[in-house]
């Protein structure tokens, strides 16, 4: 074989070894970057205030399948009583009155900044045990959705999966089934409520990176 072609023999294997490299490589990080996920606990609070009380979130982004998966649990809840669960996502914190942390204020519907892009929807229900315990899974995948709260509120949903600001907040509908059907009580904001109305009792609040 000429020298010619052994130079080019040897190039070649280089470029192999090297293209294998950088792919293999890519993989890795592809992979990496897919299975990441950030985890957030949080403890449960009175709504709208800094009063804690026996209950907490575990709150997973899923980077890989581009979602949420929310571990709820209280200990702190009124017995046989019917809660709707509600997200609060700020996709933009930084805009919000106070950046990072974010209030119901800073919800456009509320007067806040729009490019806050706020979004408040349903997210699931339950009822209480006798002793006021609850365990309860939710997951949400980012995308808009059609289950705003606020008529006058855009449905961006979870836009910003990574840097979003979530809160998690408990509504009570009152005792199981006193107010109207359980769906209803565990499937709205403002039907099936006792005479004093429904009301949001705890939230948890899930700041990215934290």
């Amino acid at each position: 074989m000429s020298s010619n072609k052994v130079q080019l023999s040897i190039k070649a294997a280089a470029l192999l070894v090297l293209s294998t490299t950088l792919l293999n490589s890519a993989l890795a990080d592809d992979k990496r970057r897919y299975v990441r996920e950030s985890i957030e606990n949080s403890d449960h609070y009175v709504f709208n205030t800094s009063d804690k009380v026996n209950g907490a979130t575990t709150l997973i982004r899923n980077f890989k399948n581009r979602e949420v998966v929310a571990h709820i649990s209280s200990k702190a809840l009124e017995p046989d009583t019917a809660y709707s669960i509600w997200w609060a996502v700020f996709n933009r914190p930084q805009f919000c009155a106070e950046p990072y942390t974010c209030k119901v204020t800073d919800i456009e519907a509320m007067g806040g900044d729009p490019r806050v892009q706020a979004s408040v929807f349903w997210a699931g229900g339950f009822v209480s045990d006798d002793s006021g315990t609850s365990n309860t899974t939710i997951e949400l995948q980012t995308g808009r959705t059609g289950r705003e709260l606020f008529a006058s509120t855009k449905d961006y949903g979870l836009q910003n999966l990574a840097w979003a600001e979530i809160h998690i907040v408990l509504r009570s509908h009152g005792p199981v089934g006193m107010a109207g059907p359980v769906a209803d009580q565990i499937g709205t904001a403002n039907e099936a409520c006792p005479d004093d109305g429904c009301k949001n009792v705890f939230a948890s609040i899930h700041i990215p990176g934290s």
